[in-house]
């Protein structure tokens, strides 16, 4: 594909070679790092760092509002345009409705009376505006009369059957069928084309279309619609899950077919399927041509209407030979030859020059987004395109303030979305040279050569290769998985960094080990983690990036599936997980309960307390059998290539086995490495129970849980460090999400940490550093090729490393907090524990009030069949407050302790739980 190749009314290609890749950019000086010690959020030239290594700085004027727009439609007679939020949180309520005219909001938050919402489209005159979404785990389309000035009132709401498979139905985009008689909507999760009279309401048909339909088209009578999970599995195929529905896949478990099928709308049939790109979203028409945009191929398939059939497929490369990762998901054609298409994965717009399918397409520029932009819309009346970000700035939005004691803290929460829509003119030569320039900058991709450069032959072997493929001498990488905690939250109290000793829950007492591992290896107090829940965030720890369906699945409540520690065939990159990578270039593995989805045997699952028991056994501590004997229960997965390099014994996630459990199962294997010297190069492993249960009775108080996971991780370094695998060793420690906690920076940032003889000690490293760095460091270290564009732009975390080191081994810290201690004993709920200054018969009713609340979820937290995340992070986030600091300490941003109703009634614990569906 040709890179900003010079026509006629560009200007000389001189100038142009500035924005390629290694040149001598002004940009280029950054050496790779352009970031520093930036915190993450808006920096004071207006742009925003966000927690993914990008900055954003948007192109045109910015319309920012609370949550995360999924959609926009411009009213016909032009006037107006609507954005649809995904769900109904932090602000993000519904509908935000824009002035064309004067490119102001005129209406926020108008309530659909949706918790989940996706698609948009007005009727043929403009008067009447449907919006599909669901209330609890029912499809709806809300139908809406549209006033003169474009405000909207609600006149009905359509409710919509069951899927085929059971649940949610999942109602996505929406269209006009011929004559505007009809509605056409993608029955997501009933792999159908909905086809809805207009004037009654009734769903006259389900159409059986390919897997996980998403966007429709029509042309004349002619219905075109994107199957996003592909083609049906056939005998004979590789099939993972996704909502029910068997889809082909990788061995990596991902989907490999993306299709689009052809529906004649006279006959409601599927006359013709076209195999297109993988996981094809949005599409548009311009002439005879329809143009799909696939997210996972990085490609946008061109289909003659006339013959139906794919006659171009567009490459898309932001930048010469970039690897997959663009994630192009929303197109659009102005001036009649300009293609516009959206890349959610690079904050940008791409421009093509486009004269039919004979002709190669022309990148004529790059056009900065905010934060993953979703769909475009054209305003050809003020001659610009209308572009909603989904994730717009970043968690900028209601911070959460309360003075304990006497002293005030302001916290934020990953969940506080603040999303966007940009009003970005028409593109000139100079504004797509600009652009261009600017894209390059935010994404670090001035950096890449170096960043990539060859390895080079006879190097000494150093802690942290210069260049991936020269030699280390660090042999083993650790790669742990923790759960759910700001930096505040646990390492606020550590009296240097950047703390805020207000919002610390889990402190030294609670955190002895985590909290000498931040004082005696480097303290890293600009780190984050790039997820916002466990669905994502599993997905950015083990990928280094996240794909547009499962960032979209998050932006509207994880309405299909949450795959938080695998569970979706959708939700897995292209371009494979980091154990992938290893296996592909001869890198030994070795996984412990990472992305693992069911731990199951024959015996009866037990309390907590036979687990705990079985620890202790293991440990020597106590005599007698097993209550399940070390190997009968096994832990699988839905990705192919992690099962055979699974260690079956060592659980899944589960708050009902303690993580005490979980070290002795790796301690024995990892001993048995030792005896027989073959520890595998590359070990992945899942410690969780500082997720904690909350107050649920019969499993760990908050405090036991997160000082059981404290002491695990103490317990894992100790032994690797006494080990004599130690000297040649690295163990990285990060969290998938930071979702139940506020912290003072921002609602991402986590307590992380790089434990080796080869690093620096007692240093604080305020550099900006976020999971996916991480990664990079990790395949830095091993030799592994970047997996995608992400991790491809991303530096290795070099400057904490040492090549003199220090072979000092750690000595854990025992808990100082019993882990026995459990909700509902007689002493859980002391004052020494709880916290509460003025035990009362009002604090003790609260007390009752959030365990009965909590108790609500125990099956999702416990036995054989658990699941992360059902409860409401703003609920939860409530009660281990309260458990943690008294329930006579009201949560930031609260101004008195509230029960759960109450708690209930505030709009962000409208945010949907994820949905049974998968």
């Amino acid at each position: 594909m040709g890179f900003l190749r010079k026509r006629k009314f560009l200007i000389a290609g001189a100038t142009l070679g500035a924005v390629l890749v290694g040149t001598g950019s002004i940009y280029a000086a950054v050496g790779g790092d352009p970031f520093g010690t930036s915190l993450v959020g808006r920096q004071s030239n207006g742009s925003v760092l966000t927690d993914v290594n990008q900055l954003v700085t948007p192109a045109g004027k910015q319309l920012e509002f609370g949550g995360n727009p999924i959609s926009v439609a411009v009213r016909p007679d032009g006037k107006t345009a609507v954005v649809l939020n995904g769900r109904n949180d932090y602000g993000g309520n519904g509908l935000n409705i824009v002035d064309l005219a004067t490119g102001k909001l005129i209406d926020t938050n108008f309530s659909l009376n949706l918790s989940h919402m996706w698609g948009l489209t007005y009727s043929p005159d403009g008067n009447t505006l449907y919006a599909t979404g669901s209330s609890g785990s029912t499809g709806k389309i809300v139908v809406m009369s549209v006033a003169g000035d474009g405000t909207p009132t609600v006149k009905n709401t359509i409710s919509l059957p069951a899927a085929s498979v059971g649940g949610n139905i999942n109602p996505l985009d929406i269209t006009n069928g011929p004559g505007g008689k009809t509605l056409l909507v993608a029955l997501n999760r009933d792999n159908s084309l909905g086809v809805i009279d207009a004037g009654t309401g009734q769903l006259t048909a389900r159409i059986p279309v390919g897997n996980a339909p998403t966007s429709v088209q029509v042309v004349g009578n002619t219905a075109y619609v994107t199957n996003q999970g592909g083609r049906k599995a056939q005998a004979g195929d590789t099939t993972v899950d996704s909502s029910g529905t068997p889809v082909v896949a990788s061995n990596e478990g991902a989907t490999t077919t993306g299709t689009v099928s052809v529906v004649d709308l006279t006959t409601n049939t599927v006359t013709k399927t076209i195999p297109v790109g993988v996981q094809p979203e949005r599409m548009t028409v311009s002439g005879r041509y329809l143009f799909v945009t696939n997210t996972n191929s990085d490609t946008v398939s061109v289909i003659d209407t006339d013959s139906n059939s794919v006659v171009q497929t567009i490459e898309i490369k932001p930048y010469p030979n970039a690897p997959k990762g663009s994630a192009p998901n929303a197109i659009k054609m102005i001036n009649d030859d300009q293609l516009v298409v959206s890349l959610g994965r690079d904050n940008a717009l791409a421009v093509y020059r486009w004269n039919g399918p004979s002709k190669e397409p022309q990148l004529e520029g790059l056009v900065p987004t905010a934060w993953f932009p979703v769909d475009i819309q054209s305003d050809p009346a003020n001659k610009r395109l209308l572009v909603a970000n989904a994730d717009g700035v970043g968690s900028l939005g209601p911070t959460r303030t309360s003075t304990i004691q006497g002293i005030t803290a302001t916290g934020h929460s990953s969940y506080a979305q603040e999303g966007s829509l940009s009003l970005v003119p028409f593109m000139s030569t100079k504004d797509l040279v600009q652009g261009t320039e600017q894209v390059y900058a935010d994404n670090n991709w001035f950096g890449l050569k170096n960043l990539n450069a060859k390895p080079r032959q006879h190097q000494k072997p150093v802690a942290m290769p210069e260049r991936i493929g020269e030699p280390s001498t660090i042999k083993h990488v650790f790669y742990i998985i923790k759960e759910n905690r700001t930096y505040d939250q646990v390492l606020g109290d550590l009296g240097r960094g950047n703390g805020d000793p207000a919002l610390t829950q889990f402190g030294q007492t609670v955190t002895p080990n985590l909290h000498k591992l931040a004082d005696t290896f480097p303290l890293l107090d600009n780190f984050y983690t790039s997820g916002i829940q466990s669905a994502s965030g599993h997905q950015w720890v083990m990928q280094g990036t996240n794909t547009d369906y499962e960032d979209k699945e998050t932006d509207t409540g994880n309405v299909r599936s949450y795959p938080g520690g695998a569970g979706d065939s959708m939700a897995y990159a292209p371009t494979g997980h980091l154990w992938d990578d290893a296996l592909k270039h001869n890198v030994s593995v070795i996984n412990f309960g990472e992305d693992t989805t069911q731990f199951s045997g024959p015996e009866p699952f037990g309390t907590w307390t036979d687990w705990y028991n079985d620890y202790l056994k293991l440990s020597g501590q106590q005599q007698g059998a097993l209550h399940v004997p070390v190997g009968d229960y096994q832990a699988t997965s839905d990705i192919p290539s992690l099962n055979p390099i699974t260690y079956k014994p060592f659980p899944t996630f589960n708050t009902s086995i303690p993580d005490q459990y979980r070290y002795e199962i790796f301690k024995q294997k990892f001993d048995q490495y030792v005896k027989d010297n073959n520890l595998p190069q590359l070990t992945t492993m899942w410690v969780m129970d500082d997720h904690t249960s909350g107050t649920t009775t019969g499993l760990p108080t908050p405090e036991a849980a997160v000082a059981d996971n404290d002491l695990a991780v103490g317990k894992i370094v100790d032994l690797i460090s006494h080990s004599p695998y130690w000297k040649d060793s690295v163990i990285f420690v990060t969290e998938d999400d930071a979702q139940n906690g506020l912290d003072h920076v921002d609602g991402h940032r986590e307590p992380a940490y790089v434990i080796s003889p080869w690093v620096k000690r007692g240093v604080v490293d305020s550099h900006y550093w976020t999971v996916i760095n991480m990664v990079r460091s990790i395949e830095q270290i091993l030799g592994l090729p970047p997996m995608n564009q992400n991790d491809a732009a991303a530096a290795p975390m070099s400057e904490i490393f040492t090549d003199k080191p220090d072979f000092t081994p750690y000595n854990f810290v025992p808990n100082q907090i019993p882990l026995t201690t459990l909700n509902g004993d007689p002493n859980s709920n002391q004052p020494a524990l709880a916290q509460t200054t003025n035990v009362t018969s009002q604090t003790k009713e609260l007390a009752r009030l959030w365990t009965t609340w909590s108790n609500q979820y125990k099956a999702s937290l416990s036995g054989k069949n658990p699941k992360p995340d059902i409860a409401n992070a703003n609920m939860e986030n409530h009660d281990i407050w309260y458990e943690t600091k008294g329930f006579d300490k009201p949560y930031p941003g609260d101004t008195k302790v509230l029960t759960p109703a109450q708690v209930a009634a505030q709009p962000q614990s409208k945010a949907p739980s994820p949905a049974d569906n998968d």
